[in-house]
């Protein structure tokens, strides 16, 4: 069975220890996919603040702009406090290191 997925995917937890056994979940289907965390915030459909990470391929840091596509995509509030996290790999011409974006 194969599957296609466009990258990058974001999803959320409510525990960030949550995000190594999803790394190490993924690296067991493919170890070319990473998983860094991005952003708190909470759903678009409500609830508590949870941690939002994103799935993306080792050699290709997705750009600010499609993580902020790929964590609307998933559900992220940007309404509500969200927050996103530079990613490790991002330059000096990502946005600095954390982003608030307007309430």
């Amino acid at each position: 069975m194969q599957a296609t997925v466009e990258l990058p995917k974001a999803f959320s937890v409510s525990d960030d220890r949550e995000f190594q056994l999803a790394q190490d979940l993924v690296a067991r289907l493919n170890p070319k996919l990473l998983i860094a965390q991005v952003a708190t915030g909470v759903h678009a459909n409500g609830g508590s603040t949870v941690n939002w990470g994103l799935v993306y391929l080792d050699g290709q840091p997705p750009l600010h702009d499609e993580v902020h596509a790929a964590l609307k995509e998933a559900g992220l509030d940007f309404q509500h406090n969200a927050e996103i996290q530079r990613l490790p790999m991002w330059g000096n011409n990502q946005p600095g290191m954390t982003e608030k974006t307007p309430a």
